[in-house]
């Protein structure tokens, strides 16, 4: 069988394109052919973008416009890319349309849910009443910083093949409400949703964990990308 191409968005910014290395070696070591996938506002050359690639892999970055969410701007509100939400939210649309896997991580999760029309946390550590761990851990990236809480049956749960398991943490954001055809699928002990997935999909899933980052040292992260590019061969 041949090896299925998955496609993966770039951070945007005034310095250009970029894109952390991590995401492309799991890629590779998971035997999937990585594409890099260039920003346009072109619908047509979004969807040919799509017909080219057998998954969707949606990166971390920046956080994300509140105005997608008919929300002002929290007072802690990071830099935005309003062209990559506008971007990505059309990569999506099509995505689903064809019915390739699609997985979202950290912002990438986020802005899957919001396009769905889920809503979200601006600032967790502000915006969420009970008491917030640390989510913006100061170790290293392939350090294990805290557990996750994954939902018996989920998608999720038949990949990693666990309940519970420990992962990195690198947000301040995060989904707060999903649509109704999406389940939250893991949360952290402090209630903060750190996974949603489609129930009407085969494959379209939303970590806000960085599984790329602990891929060479996790079991859990490597059985994530080996089944986003299983799926995509289908």
């Amino acid at each position: 069988m041949s090896q299925p191409i998955i496609g993966i968005t770039t951070f945007i910014s005034s310095q250009g394109l970029t894109l952390p290395t991590t995401y492309i070696d799991a890629i590779n070591d998971s035997d999937g052919v990585p594409m890099v996938l260039a920003k346009t506002l072109d619908s047509k050359k979004i969807k040919a973008q799509i017909d080219k690639i057998d998954a969707l892999l949606l990166t971390g970055g920046n956080d994300i416009e509140p105005a997608l969410f008919n929300e002002e701007p929290h007072q802690q509100l990071g830099e935005i890319e309003p062209g990559r939400d506008e971007y990505e939210s059309g990569l999506i649309e099509h995505a689903l349309s064809k019915g390739i896997p699609v997985l979202g991580i950290c912002r990438g999760a986020q802005i899957l849910n919001i396009h769905q029309g889920g809503t979200m946390y601006q600032d967790i550590y502000d915006q969420i009443d009970s008491k917030v761990n640390q989510h913006t851990q100061k170790a290293a990236r392939d350090y294990l910083a805290h557990t996750v809480n994954i939902k018996d049956g989920s998608l999720l749960h038949k990949i990693v093949g666990e309940t519970k398991i420990k992962t990195n943490t690198f947000h301040h954001q995060a989904n707060k409400d999903v649509p109704d055809h999406f389940i939250i699928s893991a949360t952290s002990p402090d209630g903060v949703v750190e996974a949603v997935e489609s129930t009407t999909h085969d494959f379209v899933m939303g970590l806000q964990w960085h599984p790329e980052g602990t891929y060479f040292n996790d079991d859990a992260s490597k059985k994530i990308f080996h089944a986003l590019v299983e799926a995509a061969q289908k």
